[in-house]
C-alpha cells in the first residue's frame, strides 16, 4: 500500500505544480516612449516594437515613429512617416508595416496605404483603399491585407483587401455588425472582430471571418462592452484590454477561447483606451493609450504575461490516467507475488 500512497501524492503534487504554473499571470512597467501617444498603432518585428503615428499631446495627428528594443527596454526614433495619421489600422507581413487609414488633422478620414520597408528603412505608398475611413482596424490573412470597419460620415461596414502581390484592392463581405474603435486578431487563420462602437453605443459584438468561405459568424459576445480597446493572441487564446466608456476608462482583460468562450483575467494596472497590444516571445506588450475618456495621451508600456493553455485540461487527465495505470500495474504485480509467497 506504501508504493500507491506515493504514487498519489505524487499525482496531486503533479496535478497542483502544473496548475500553478499554467494559471500564472503578471504586469510588468517598462520604459515610457519618448512621448505620449494614444491611437498610434504597435507592429512586432523579431525583437523590435515599432510605434507608428497617432495623436500627440497636443490633439496633433503624428508621423513619428518609435522603435523599442525588447531585449535592452530602450526606445530610439525611426523613419518618420510620410504622411501624419491617427486612428488607424496596421498589419505587418514579410519584414514590411502596411498602415491604411486613419485621420488627418481635423479628423479627415483618409484612404492611405504607406508601408514601411524594415531592412530598406524606407517608407512608400501602395495603391489607396477604395473607401476612406478611420478608426478601423487591419490584418493580413494568407499574405492579404483585411481593413474592416471603421468611421466616415457614419460607421462603416466594409471589408476591403489588399494584395501586395498585385497592389490592388477588392471588396469581400461586409461584417455584419458596423462598428469603429474596435479591435482584432488573427488566430487559426480566420478573423476576430471584438467590440467597438456604433454612434455613441459601445458594443459587445464579437464576430469571426472565415476568409476561404468569405463569410461571418456571430460568437458569445464580449463580456464588457467597449470601445477603443486592444486585442492580441497568445498561446491560442485570444486577450482583449481596456477601452473606454462615457465617464471612464476600462481596465478590463478578458480572453476568449474558442468554444469554451470569454474568462476574466487579471486586470490593467493603468487603465485606458487608444492602446495597442502586440505579442513577442509569450509576453503581451500594450503600448500607449489615453488614461481618461476623449483626448488624453500616456507614454505607457507594460508588459503582461499568461500561460492559459486551452489543452490544459486534456494535460492533466493524461497525467491522472498514467498514473492510475501504473497504480494499477503495481498493485496488481504486488498481489500476485503475495499470492506466489
Amino acid at each position: 500500500m506504501k508504493i500507491i500512497y506515493i504514487l498519489t501524492c505524487f499525482l496531486l503534487i503533479s496535478i497542483s505544480t502544473v496548475y500553478a504554473e499554467e494559471q500564472s499571470e503578471g504586469w510588468e512597467r517598462l520604459a515610457n516612449m519618448p512621448e505620449s501617444r494614444s491611437e498610434s498603432k504597435a507592429l512586432a518585428n523579431n525583437d523590435k516594437i515599432y510605434v507608428v503615428g497617432g495623436l500627440n499631446n497636443k490633439e496633433r495627428s503624428d508621423n513619428s515613429m518609435f522603435v523599442y528594443d525588447i531585449k535592452k527596454d530602450t526606445w530610439d526614433i525611426g523613419t518618420f512617416m510620410p504622411t501624419a495619421l491617427h486612428h488607424s489600422g496596421a498589419a505587418n507581413h514579410n519584414e514590411k508595416l502596411y498602415v491604411v487609414g486613419g485621420y488627418y488633422d481635423g479628423w479627415v478620414p483618409s484612404n492611405e496605404l504607406l508601408i514601411y520597408d524594415i531592412t530598406l528603412d524606407k517608407w512608400s505608398k501602395g495603391e489607396n483603399m477604395p473607401t476612406a475611413r478611420g478608426a478601423l482596424t487591419a490584418e493580413f490573412i494568407d499574405g492579404k491585407l483585411y481593413a474592416v470597419g471603421g468611421f466616415n460620415k457614419y460607421t462603416r461596414y466594409e471589408n476591403e483587401v489588399y494584395d501586395p502581390l498585385t497592389n490592388s484592392w477588392e471588396k469581400r463581405a461586409d461584417i455584419p455588425t458596423p462598428r469603429e474603435h474596435h479591435s482584432s486578431a488573427i488566430l487559426d487563420g480566420q478573423m476576430y472582430i471584438i467590440g467597438g462602437r456604433d454612434g455613441q453605443v459601445n458594443l459587445d459584438a464579437t464576430e469571426v471571418y472565415d476568409y476561404t468561405l468569405d463569410s461571418w459568424k456571430s460568437l458569445e459576445p464580449l463580456p464588457t462592452a467597449r470601445s477603443g480597446l486592444a486585442a492580441t493572441t497568445l498561446n491560442g487564446v485570444i486577450f482583449v484590454f481596456g477601452g473606454e466608456g462615457y465617464t471612464s476608462t476600462f481596465g478590463e482583460n478578458e480572453a476568449y477561447i474558442p468554444d469554451k468562450g470569454w474568462f476574466e483575467q487579471q486586470s490593467m494596472p493603468i487603465p485606458r483606451h487608444g492602446l495597442d497590444a502586440v505579442t513577442v516571445d509569450g509576453n503581451i506588450f500594450l503600448i500607449g493609450g489615453g488614461t481618461a475618456p476623449g483626448p488624453s495621451y500616456s507614454p505607457i508600456i507594460e508588459k503582461y504575461h499568461n500561460t492559459i493553455i486551452p489543452e490544459f485540461g486534456i494535460f492533466v487527465l493524461m497525467i491522472f490516467a498514467m498514473s492510475v495505470a501504473i497504480t494499477i500495474i503495481v498493485t496488481k504485480s504486488k498481489f500476485q507475488n503475495n499470492l506466489q509467497l
